[in-house]
């Protein structure tokens, strides 16, 4: 119990910090957030609490989503858009095609490389659900399939790591900077949630906004409640993703009720709740795991990520998409829907979350058939 009131409240002395150190405030709570996990995962021994991070890990992004789509402006997310699926069609091509170069770099070297092949190409273009489809269509071991899973769990920290904290810097090497599509009006109606810096979080504790939290958390409560035992009406195996269509599309329709939608905290409750999230998927990170690694698959995997991220940066090099659209596609594709408000609140920029939101959407429905083609034609390489 007490661990868990460390993992609620740590959030908010990072951003009590942020608020009076500018240097803090400069690298963002998000990262600072992550920073604390890891270092938590390091020093001390977290195994005693495992079912407690993954409690407050599940729970919290799923009450964060609708908190944080309930201030959304989607006409405004419509049109910031423009370029969000191209760059997911390109990041969803640069997948493809890193796996399929892995496959002739590894032949040999990896074994039941094909299947390997598949399911990595399901989990980085939708998700780990599209991963154990791809198990079962290849005919995967679940002794291979549960090596997949903790390879992917290790190399998609790295990833986020790299996203978080220079995402933004080395993108912008290759990418020119986003720019907004609009502004006047409708900055007068998201002004609430113009506020990037840790002092934005301090409308949370200010008397006026408590019975809008309330409000707006008991509506995310209803949400999630509601979406759960729909989705408990389908099979196991798709019921994961299910719980999380149901929960983005209830808070959707909730930006359109005015009570929810002009919430002066929603949003920053919500993101205080991918803080708790961040926190409690960095004190997962467990090092041990690479003392046994299979470093040949391991570096299958590296190569896939980097190689993904390298083409698909020039191909939106060549598109002319800029850096933010593209570090939100790379991480719609290889992170899937709960990893994109932390995107979005690394890289400042909440103009991108809902059109972030829908193309890691469409990655789930694109997942299984991309991780399929990718294993036959490894198969035959």
């Amino acid at each position: 119990m007490l661990f868990a009131l460390i993992l609620l409240t740590l959030p908010a002395l990072i951003i009590w910090l942020a608020a009076r150190i500018p240097a803090l405030d400069r690298i963002g709570v998000v990262p600072l957030t992550f920073a604390t996990g890891f270092a938590l995962a390091l020093s001390l021994d977290l195994s005693a609490f495992t079912q407690i991070q993954t409690t407050l890990q599940e729970v919290s992004v799923a009450l964060a989503l609708p908190l944080i789509l309930f201030a959304a402006n989607l006409r405004r997310a419509l049109t910031e858009a423009r370029g969000a699926g191209l760059a997911m069609a390109l990041s969803l091509v640069s997948v493809c095609v890193a796996s399929l170069l892995g496959v002739l770099l590894f032949q040999g070297r990896v074994e039941n490389l094909p299947q390997v092949a598949g399911m990595a190409v399901g989990a980085y273009t939708g998700s780990g659900v599209n991963m154990g489809a791809i198990k079962s269509a290849t005919g995967a071991s679940d002794a291979l399939f549960l090596t997949m899973v903790t390879y992917d769990i290790v190399f998609s920290i790295g990833y986020m790591l790299v996203i978080v904290l220079v995402g933004q810097r080395l993108a912008g090497l290759i990418l020119p900077p986003f720019v907004p599509h609009s502004q006047g009006d409708h900055e007068a109606n998201t002004s609430h949630i113009a506020d990037d810096s840790a002092r934005g979080y301090a409308r949370l504790i200010q008397r006026s906004g408590l019975a809008g939290s309330a409000l707006a958390f008991g509506a995310a409560g209803l949400c999630v409640g509601v979406a759960v035992a729909l989705s408990g009406l389908l099979p196991e195996t798709w019921s994961g993703t299910a719980t999380i269509l149901l929960i983005t599309t209830f808070g959707l329709l909730g930006a359109f009720v005015p009570r929810l939608h002009a919430s002066t905290t929603s949003f920053h409750l919500g993101m205080y709740l991918i803080l708790i999230f961040c926190l409690s998927s960095a004190t997962l990170l467990d090092l041990s795991v690479l003392s046994g690694m299979n470093w040949a698959l391991g570096g299958y995997f590296a190569f896939i990520l980097l190689g993904a991220m390298a083409l698909h940066a020039l191909l939106c090099r060549l598109f002319g998409i800029d850096r933010d659209t593209y570090l939100v596609a790379s991480g719609a594709a290889i992170m899937s829907v709960p990893f994109i408000p932390v995107i979005c609140g690394a890289l400042r920029n909440r103009a991108l979350l809902v059109p972030g939101i829908a193309i890691a959407i469409l990655g789930y429905a694109v997942g299984n058939y991309l991780g399929v083609v990718v294993a036959s034609l490894a198969a035959g390489m």
